[in-house]
């Protein structure tokens, strides 16, 4: 279902990794108003292997959300030494909608999945920090690299050091060892000072400033946006995974066995609230929702999850009771369910994909060239708004898709409703294409001046 096309984001992506040289793209904001130099060198080798093809980018989303549930397997697995755990982790971790379909067919979210991958590896060292004596500067070494590449991968990547702090704090308490050391605060001095030079390279790199102003991308400092947030990334994490527990819970017991959450400790529970809370922390007072927000989120959502199916399976062991396949209906129930409301998300970005597709090579065969510093007008019917029209290239992203089609950044172009204003600044020329919707999006060549 993925890679039909590019859509909103994408295109800006798309042509910065083609134009700008790589010293660009580590030291200013490319293809958006986000500082995140590892997620352009990704886009920048995707576009020298494939060029504007965007099934392979696609690809490269993919084996990285695939990635991202092996890591955090080995995370619950290495946190509670369950395999069961590991695996009920990342097999929910997968069925969080809608941040997998968001994470896979918008391939501008990628910065997120290198965060979230770098993540969960700075996780799984500082759980190694926290048990080893003999390898600690080695498990040092490796947490503050892979916490490096996360915050330089996303802005919200620089949560990773408040997830390194708890995850040694657990593992520390549960063995009842002290927790600050002089490794410890060896560490954290030098994961301190990663993050100002980060942030003194994101002043410089013409990034979005965090504001309060209340632009299209600000916070508001209102308990209503907080609140709000809050149960809609609680609802996509923990709400969608709570019905998994359920199901689980209920598999064990139509085995006739009586399921227990008896190993299931308040320090389990508290560290998935607490890698939850400092997950959201850079999106709770957004007023934007957009699905790839709870995904680095949906981590300590699905380590929750896999402490609580290990601790009900571990109740049940020693009990004398055969498997019975009609057991697994309640899971298979939940399962399918979320795989069909997955299916029926994606179709969405099909659509947009399939019709910026459309449009793109409709306007390419009727104006093969263009000449520099030419202004592109499309129109559209209200009508058109039934079949998600404009909304694959939303608000500002069609120069973005201009430029990609003509690798030309000199043009410009703008999307209006029939018989809008539009201003074409100080372009030297003008082409008016008109977008006819209907069963197919047809694109017309009505003026050139």
């Amino acid at each position: 279902m993925m890679g039909r096309g590019f859509i909103l984001d994408d295109f800006g992506h798309a042509f910065v990794a083609s134009q700008e040289s790589v010293r660009f793209g580590l030291t200013h904001a490319s293809g958006g108003p986000y500082y995140a130099p590892v997620a352009y060198g990704s886009f920048k080798i995707d576009w020298i292997l494939w060029g504007a093809r965007p099934f392979p980018w696609a690809v490269s989303n993919l084996l990285l959300h695939i990635a991202n549930t092996w890591l955090l397997y080995f995370l619950a697995r290495g946190l509670w030494r369950s395999p069961t755990a590991g695996w009920w982790a990342g097999f929910g971790f997968a069925l969080l909608f809608p941040a997998n379909v968001v994470a896979v067919m918008w391939i501008a979210t990628r910065g997120h999945l290198i965060a979230a991958m770098f993540y969960l590896a700075a996780m799984i060292g500082a759980l190694w920090f926290a048990r080893t004596d003999r390898f600690e500067n080695r498990a040092a070494a490796a947490v503050v690299a892979f916490a490096v590449l996360s915050m330089f991968a996303k802005e919200s990547g620089v949560t990773v050091l408040g997830a390194i702090a708890i995850v040694i704090f657990y593992e520390r308490r549960r063995q009842g060892r002290r927790v600050i050391s002089t490794a410890f605060i060896t560490l954290f001095t030098v994961l301190f000072a990663v993050l100002l030079i980060y942030l003194g390279l994101r002043a410089n790199s013409e990034a979005i400033s965090i504001n309060f102003s209340g632009g299209p991308i600000s916070y508001a400092l209102s308990p209503g946006v907080f609140w709000e947030n809050l149960l809609t990334y609680g609802w996509r994490t923990y709400g969608l995974l709570a019905f998994v527990a359920v199901a689980v819970a209920v598999s064990i017991h139509l085995r006739c066995l009586r399921p227990s959450l008896g190993s299931l400790t308040k320090d389990d529970v508290l560290l998935a609230v607490m890698l939850f809370a400092v997950a959201i922390a850079p999106f709770i007072l957004l007023r934007k929702q957009p699905g790839i927000y709870s995904y680095l989120p949906g981590i300590s959502a699905a380590l929750l999850l896999g402490a609580i199916a290990s601790a009900l399976y571990q109740s049940t062991s020693g009990a004398q009771s055969g498997f019975v396949p009609v057991t697994l209906t309640p899971i298979i129930f939940v399962v399918v369910a979320y795989v069909v409301l997955t299916v029926q998300d994606s179709r969405k970005w099909i659509q947009l994909a399939e019709i910026n597709t459309a449009v793109l090579k409709q306007i390419a065969a009727q104006q093969p060239r263009v000449k520099p510093n030419t202004f592109i007008v499309l129109s559209y019917a209200e009508i058109d708004r039934r079949n998600r029209f404009p909304e694959g290239f939303g608000d500002w992203c069609f120069p973005w898709a201009l430029r990609v089609l003509y690798m030309d950044r000199t043009l410009d172009g703008e999307i209006i409703r029939k018989g809008e204003s539009y201003s074409t600044a100080d372009k030297s020329s003008e082409i008016h294409f008109s977008f006819i919707g209907g069963d197919t999006a047809t694109v017309v060549k009505i003026g050139k001046s």
